[in-house]
């Protein structure tokens, strides 16, 4: 059975080339964390909705071919699979624009996942997007109590899109409500911020802690990231790399993350008295496999065990 389930969006990045045209490539940050951890050697599934369609077609290859079990992976003919058009800003950070009205994404039924999928997860993921609209959200948050409740880590990335939440009224109030079903807590240093309503780190990262989550990535960028416990916190500096393609970068850095938990065997109950030592490696670690993803075009192509 797999450790790692990843729940959520699966969808096709419409990534421009040299040339300015749109060419199809598979993305959803939770469909990233399943590839990636796989390539990272961990036994990884997928619970999601697709299309059915040239889309969703492409998406189940692509998971298939990634090593992902798809057992969970279902198609549906009541909505087409998303996209998401990527134009690059500054320093080559992407900016996304959805089509979804609704996407099949936002169809998984809680009946969708199959029983005994969920029984023998270590770690549970999911992002915020799949709890904008029912019934998706009614269904991760079953998915993540179901794991909880056996003993499983559960780890959430916020993934804050304005461009959809703009859509999606209450969208940001649904992303808050999951902070207390996390033990494990990836964002962006923005994110961290508006998740949590604070206007400094420190009282951000206080209200995650008084809300039960015991190990938070505040990932920057070619800055670094940041690592913290309720005891400890561990700065660490960017890798220098040639950048190509940021696009699932912060997945790639999720997914190490998560492969080291699972590799070192930690549970909910460890992360919160982890060594000052343990959290500069996990860090350290998940951060070398996010530079290394930038380096070639595509969500997952750039992901492997660094040398």
């Amino acid at each position: 059975m797999p450790e790692l389930i990843s729940c959520g969006e699966c969808l096709v990045d419409m990534v421009p080339d040299e040339r300015g045209c749109f060419c199809p490539h598979p993305g959803g940050a939770p469909a990233n964390v399943a590839v990636a951890a796989a390539r990272l050697g961990v036994s990884a599934a997928f619970v999601g909705k697709r299309g059915q369609d040239p889309f969703g077609e492409l998406l189940q290859q692509h998971l298939g071919d990634g090593g992902v079990d798809t057992s969970g992976f279902t198609s549906t003919r009541e909505a087409l699979t998303a996209l998401a058009f990527i134009q690059y800003g500054e320093g080559k950070v992407p900016d996304f624009r959805f089509y979804r009205n609704p996407g099949a994404d936002e169809l998984l039924r809680p009946q969708d996942i199959p029983a005994g999928l969920l029984d023998a997860a270590r770690v549970f993921h999911f992002g915020s997007i799949s709890l904008y609209s029912e019934p998706a959200a009614g269904a991760t948050r079953a998915a993540a109590d179901k794991v909880r409740a056996h003993g499983g880590l559960v780890s959430y990335d916020p993934n804050l899109r304005p461009a959809l939440m703009e859509t999606r009224p209450g969208a940001l109030e649904g992303a808050r409500s999951a902070i207390e079903r996390a033990h494990l807590l990836k964002a962006s240093a923005e994110e961290l911020l508006q998740l949590t309503g604070a206007q400094q780190e420190d009282r951000a990262l206080a209200h995650l802690f008084d809300h039960g989550v015991r190990l938070v990535a505040v990932t920057r960028g070619a800055d670094g990231a940041t690592m913290a416990t309720p005891s400890s916190r561990v700065d660490l500096s960017g890798e220098s790399v040639t950048v190509v393609d940021t696009t699932g970068a912060g997945d790639a850095f999720t997914a190490a993350l998560l492969t080291g938990v699972i590799e070192r065997q930690l549970g909910p109950d460890d992360l919160a008295g982890l060594h000052e030592d343990t959290v500069r490696a996990l860090g350290a670690w998940a951060n070398r496999v996010a530079a290394q993803s930038t380096t070639q075009t595509g969500a997952t192509q750039g992901v492997r065990r660094p040398t």
